[in-house]
C-alpha cells in the first residue's frame, strides 16, 4: 500500500487532524503510515487499524479501539471498494462480491461508527462514490460513461456506487436533523492499483493524489455547500 493519498492531504495541511488508517492488511497499513510520517512537512498525525468492512468482528473491533483510544470519532470517511474481479465467475456472483464490498460495507461501517460520530460536536460522514454510478449519466449516449474509456464494462460496480449513491441521499435525509453533514466523494479515474496504473494513464488519467485532494476537500469542508450530493473535480454529479 503506498502512502494513503486522502491521509496525506490532511496530515500535510493542518496539525489538528489524528487520521486512523484502516487497512484490511495491517502490515500494508502500518508501511503506509511509516511513509506519511516520514514526509517532511507532516503536521498532522496517523494511526493505523486492522478493517475488513465485509466481517462484522473485524468492524467490531475497530469500533471498540476507537473507543477506548479516542472516545469519540469526529469523521467517517467510507473509502472501501473493489472493481470487477475474476471475470471467470458468474455474473451474479461477481455482482454480489462489489455489493458486499462496495455498498454493504459502508453501510456496517456507518452503523457501527453512527454512537461515536454523534459524540462529535460536528460529526462528519464521507462516503467515497463515482459518477460511474450516476443513472442520468450511464444511461445518456451522448455522455462518456455511456460506454467508458476503461474498456471493461465495469456493470456490477457501477449498479453497487448507484446503490451506495442512494444510501448517501437517504443518510444525509436522516441525520441531517442532528447536525451531521453527509457526503459523496468522486476522486474520479486516477492512476491507482484499482485498475492497471499504466493503462489508466495512457487514457489520461492523473495521478492519485489529485484524487485524494478532492476527497480532502470535502472532509475539510471545502464543498459543503453540496452536501448531500457527490461532489468531483467536475462540481456536482447528476444523480
Amino acid at each position: 500500500m503506498a502512502a494513503e493519498p486522502r491521509t496525506v492531504n490532511l496530515v500535510l495541511s493542518s496539525s489538528t487532524y489524528h487520521v486512523i488508517l484502516g487497512s484490511r492488511s495491517l502490515t500494508n497499513g502500518d508501511t503506509a503510515a511509516s511513509d506519511i510520517r516520514a514526509l517532511s512537512n507532516c503536521k498532522g498525525t496517523v494511526s493505523t487499524i486492522q478493517l475488513d468492512v465485509c466481517l462484522e468482528s473485524s468492524v467490531t473491533a475497530s469500533v471498540d479501539y476507537v473507543t477506548s483510544t479516542h472516545g469519540r470519532l469526529d469523521i467517517l470517511v467510507n473509502n472501501a471498494g473493489i472493481g470487477e474481479r475474476k471475470r471467470e465467475d458468474p455474473p451474479h456472483v461477481r455482482l454480489r462480491d462489489c455489493l458486499e464490498t462496495n455498498t454493504i460495507g459502508p453501510v456496517l461501517v456507518t452503523e457501527s461508527f453512527l454512537p461515536l460520530l454523534r459524540k462529535s460536536r460536528h460529526p462528519r460522514l464521507v462516503f467515497v462514490s463515482s459518477s460511474a454510478g450516476s443513472l442520468s449519466q450511464n444511461a445518456d449516449p451522448n455522455s462518456p460513461y455511456y460506454a467508458p474509456k476503461v474498456g471493461v464494462r465495469f456493470s456490477n460496480y457501477r449498479a453497487s456506487k448507484a446503490a451506495l449513491n442512494m444510501l448517501i441521499i437517504e443518510y444525509h435525509k436522516l441525520l441531517k436533523e442532528e447536525g451531521f453533514i453527509v457526503h459523496g466523494a468522486d476522486p474520479g479515474l486516477v492512476a491507482t492499483k484499482f485498475m492497471d496504473e499504466d493503462f489508466v494513464r495512457s487514457l489520461g488519467a492523473p495521478e492519485a493524489d489529485v484524487g485524494g485532494g478532492t476527497i480532502a476537500e470535502v472532509v475539510k469542508g471545502e464543498k459543503d455547500s453540496n452536501k448531500g450530493r457527490v461532489v468531483g473535480r467536475y462540481g456536482v454529479s447528476p444523480w
